[in-house]
């Protein structure tokens, strides 16, 4: 995200036509699989010290708060008496009335009321109004101001939060940070900063480079360094440790751009590499008794919006300068250095290259929903930092940026439903980071973007207050409650691993009793963007004595003091779980003591059909328990309309959390559909749940692959017979053919787009990512040791680390050059290609494959701009996917190998479709890992999910 002080432009596209407002549409693709590619952030650093402009009149009437903050902490007896103002400052004297009322979340009104003001002429005057007694929860306060002549004043809502108490003072250790912004009001907001339990702020607004080094040689003086020392000092009286900060370049020392012209600070690599690693020695020098963390770049994209003709090599050139600078005299200050935990893979850590690891710990920007490759990330960061950086990372992993907001994550909700929404995402967020960073013992912090309390900025559509009326969202309210609830508290554990619908926490609290969080998972349903999509059931506590719940806005939902507590589960909503008991008791209660009643207990999926349809064939479904606990079910299918089979009813006893099996039924008749869709039923009930009904239908393809010789430019004839599997985006239509013989695996695809939009050749500019541009992407999972995977064995594997091995993409660049690109395969390290970067065993970028030749495969790509349609025709030698070769050569004849295969489409430009999924299409997609990133997006739900459709290869 961009930091430049005059970076205000919200929908700028860079070399890799990503628009922000793109990006955040993608979710937690914008966290991972796309972080580098998104370029925006916290804007003008240098904005708190700037001249404030002279103040405008006052409003004639204002209504604001007895608490500027709008915050109010409870009392010993759990409640808080918040006061409302109302100030006029009429130049005429004025009488009437303010119209009042208070409710919880926008929707339980809990109390209302009437005052009457006399406003005198020529001076300002304030009415007070105590708004009663309330308890923690967010509440809007709706206020309207009418004179005695019926004229309209003011009507306004305000924000107001009703806080639990927080954990204030100073904690180096904690995990919470907030992107605080240096251009609101600095004392009211670092109060709401202490007032939620920040711990963290990014940066220390008095340092930057051009104050550091304002011309070469010369460096700040004893003033400007007591300023910035005084302002690390005031941020500690608020119990707020600030990292440093080099926001970006001394605008005398910056790269001009390709074509000479200058650039600005954050756009480009220094120019001269040796005057910014002396300014950033500079700038650490006087501060690194009070700061001892410092971020040397933000978002440093290779040939993108910040680093304009800068190359990966230039980005590990310069963080090697600054550590051999810094490090000698200052060993205990951390270099924090990346950007993305793909950026880390492929440059910082990029195997083989010059200089690689020179940071202590890295930063990633985990922006969009709390799906579960936002732990799937955090992993491998560790993991990496741990392999490969020159400390072993002993810094931690720095979120710096991460978020939801409402405009961009949640479109499709009304205003008043969205800001919940991202009050909702917040403590999900932080706890899988937070999971990782336990499970891997290594600090992990996090910083929410973004809190400003009263000025506009480039990205305020993230801000967690209401700068028009100076009031807090409901974030603000959820982000006081997991603090005051978790911090000073250590994670020991996640209590469901198996379970795909939940995710539990527990903590040991600094008194030694156990705390818990635990929340209900979201699902894809086509927009994410509404709870109904999500798991939703209930929890009971059998044993639930010492254990008080509260809700993600603080709101109490149970005392403790019966024996059998019942809550509601919701998607995202976390419940947190303070309790009398140890930790291993409130893990008991939680686990055998706890019993799950999902309203979706099991994930049930009609699967493809391996072969072509005939009386042999089956139905096949897949049926997995998705809950904490063990299942027994029985199943009912309905066949096709037209099909017969033997029987449609199946138990399947005492599946275990996270387990799957696959129903078969067998075929007696069956008719072969001309349009290879195939629509299943299913009815699943549980034996003891009275009433109980989970049932759907579905409809499948046949997907297979039969023996048959291809020749890549022959008639299209020769594809005569093989059944084409078929995804739709829109009134678009995308056809893939798969055959195969002794030599290739053959993909033909027929894609229907408006619009051809190419890159230059690979060999032109190797810096375009070919899956940006019109591409399909063919990816598998064949090899079952994966040796690169760093996170093969992880208790959470199944649940959300799955990863593929292989990945391809063909593409059309510009000229009518057909290119065939390898983008993951053993031996390249799950890295993307980068010029300078050193060659990988197995190399990365366009492989031997042409039309009618190449030691890799053959490639061609047609394009008919009359009908609209791209074709592909992709043949992959066998020694590409040599695990699913020696498979297929050893069929015998009539038999089928079941592989692991998906395809998608990417339909980019004016008018684009996007990405669209072969996964996603098939079933409900589950969350896979970060070698998707940054291709097959991330691995989210709504970015295609983990590859685990089934494909028939048959002789």
């Amino acid at each position: 995200m961009s930091d430049s002080p005059d970076s205000t432009e919200n929908h700028r596209t860079s070399p890799k036509q990503i628009t922000r407002r793109q990006a955040l549409g993608y979710g937690a693709a914008t966290a991972v699989g796309l972080a580098g590619l998104v370029e925006f952030g916290p804007a003008a650093w240098a904005a708190g010290t700037t001249t404030a402009p002279q103040a405008a009149a006052p409003p004639l009437v204002e209504a604001d708060y007895a608490d500027p903050t709008g915050l109010y902490p409870i009392d010993a007896a759990g409640t808080a008496s918040p006061v409302l103002t109302v100030t006029f400052n009429s130049p005429t004297a004025l009488s009437g009335t303010i119209t009042w009322a208070v409710s919880a979340r926008g929707a339980q009104e809990i109390t209302k009321g009437q005052t009457g003001f006399t406003a005198p002429a020529g001076q300002a005057s304030t009415t007070s109004i105590p708004l009663g007694t309330l308890g923690p929860d967010y509440y809007a306060v709706a206020v309207t101001v009418t004179s005695t002549a019926g004229t309209q004043l003011l009507k306004e809502t305000h924000g107001l939060g009703v806080l639990r108490p927080t954990i204030q003072g100073r904690r180096p250790g904690s995990c919470f940070g907030m992107g605080i912004r240096g251009e609101s009001a600095p004392l009211v907001t670092r109060q709401i900063a202490q007032r939620i339990g920040v711990k963290w702020t990014r940066g220390v607004f008095s340092v930057l480079p051009d104050t550091v080094c304002p011309s070469r040689g010369v460096f700040w003086g004893k003033a400007d360094i007591d300023r910035a020392r005084a302002e690390v000092a005031e941020w500690h009286s608020y119990g707020i440790e600030p990292t440093g900060f080099i926001n970006y370049n001394m605008s005398w020392n910056v790269q001009p751009g390709a074509d000479g012209k200058p650039l600005r600070p954050h756009q480009n690599r220094p120019k001269d590499m040796v005057a910014h690693a002396d300014m950033v020695y500079h700038a650490i020098a006087p501060l690194q008794d009070l700061v001892k963390n410092w971020e040397v770049w933000n978002e440093p994209w290779v040939h993108g919006w910040a680093w304009m003709t800068g190359d990966g090599q230039d980005y590990r050139d310069m963080t090697k300068l600054i550590w051999d600078r810094v490090k000698p005299p200052f060993p205990d200050v951390n270099l924090l250095g990346g950007g993305s935990v793909s950026y880390n893979r492929d440059i910082v850590y990029a195997k083989g290259s010059k200089d690689t690891g020179y940071i202590d710990g890295s930063v990633n920007h985990a922006y969009g929903y709390p799906d579960a490759t936002q732990y799937a990330m955090a992993k491998p960061q560790i993991k990496m930092d741990r392999l490969w950086s020159r400390t072993g990372g002993r810094a931690g992993q720095w979120q710096t940026e991460l978020g939801t907001a409402e405009v961009h994550s949640f479109p499709g909700l009304p205003p008043n439903e969205a800001g919940y929404a991202v009050a909702r995402t917040l403590a999900p967020t932080h706890l899988l980071h937070m999971l990782a960073g336990a499970e891997e013992d290594s600090p992990m912090r996090i910083f929410w973007f973004s809190l400003c309390y009263d000025k506009t900025y480039s990205g305020q559509e993230f801000n967690i207050y209401d700068i028009k009326t100076k009031s807090p969202r409901p974030a603000v309210v959820a982000y006081a409650t997991m603090t005051g609830l978790l911090e000073d508290c250590e994670l020991l554990t996640e209590l469901y691993p198996k379970a795909r619908s939940t995710w539990g926490f527990l903590f040991k609290a600094a008194d030694g009793h156990g705390r818990a969080a635990v929340y209900a998972d979201q699902l894809f349903d086509g927009t994410m963007e509404h709870p109904d999509a999500g798991y939703t059931g209930t929890l009971t506590l059998t044993s639930a004595q010492g254990v008080r719940v509260y809700d993600y806005l603080g709101r109490r939902l149970f005392d403790g003091e019966a024996e059998k507590a019942t809550l509601t589960l919701s998607p995202w909503e976390v419940l947190y779980f303070d309790s009398d008991l140890s930790p291993d008791e409130l893990k008991a209660a939680l686990t055998t003591g706890a019993v799950f009643t999902y309203d979706t207990p099991l994930k049930i999926t009609p699967l493809p059909f391996t072969k072509p349809i005939g009386p042999d064939s089956t139905i096949d479904v897949r049926v997995e328990n998705v809950s904490p606990q063990a299942v027994h079910a029985n199943l009912r299918i309905t066949p096709p309309q037209g099909w017969k089979t033997d029987h449609r009813e199946s138990a399947i006893p005492e599946l275990a959390p996270g387990e799957s099996r696959v129903v078969s039924l067998p075929v007696i008749s069956a008719q072969a559909d001309p349009e290879n869709r195939y629509t299943i039923g299913y009815d699943a009930t549980i034996p003891g749940r009275k009433g109980f009904h989970q049932d759907g239908t579905r409809t499948v393809q046949v997907a297979y692959a039969p023996f048959r010789p291809i020749t890549v430019g022959a008639d299209a004839s020769q594809w005569d017979g093989v059944v084409p599997v078929t995804m739709t985006s829109g009134t678009k239509e995308y056809a893939f053919q798969a055959a195969w013989d002794a030599d290739f695996l053959h993909i033909r695809a027929r894609i229907q787009d408006d619009l051809q939009v190419s890159n230059d050749p690979f060999a032109v500019n190797g810096y375009l990512f070919p899956f940006k541009a019109d591409s399909i992407q063919l990816a598998f999972d064949a090899v079952q040791d994966k040796t690169e995977d760093l996170l093969a064995g992880d208790p959470h594997y199944d649940k959300a680390l799955t990863s593929i091995s292989h990945l391809f993409v063909a593409t059309l660049a510009k000229g009518d050059v057909a290119e065939l690109h390898r983008q993951l395969a053993p031996g390249t390290n799950y890295q993307t290609y980068y010029p300078t970067n050193a060659p990988l065993p197995t190399p990365l970028g366009t492989m031997d494959a042409h039309p009618g030749s190449g030691s890799e495969g053959r490639i061609l790509v047609t394009r008919d701009d009359v009908g609209k349609v791209t074709t592909y025709e992709v043949a992959l030698a066998w020694n590409q996917l040599p695990e699913l070769a020696s498979a297929a050569r050893a069929l015998p004849p009539g038999a089928v190998h079941e592989a692991t295969m998906g395809v998608q489409v990417q339909d980019s430009g004016t008018g684009g479709r996007g990405a669209t999924y072969w996964t996603a299409q098939n079933e409900a997609p589950a969350s896979g890992c970060y070698n998707f990133a940054p291709f097959w997006a991330s691995g989210a739900q709504f970015t295609g999910g983990r590859v685990d459709t089934r494909w028939g290869i048959g002789r």
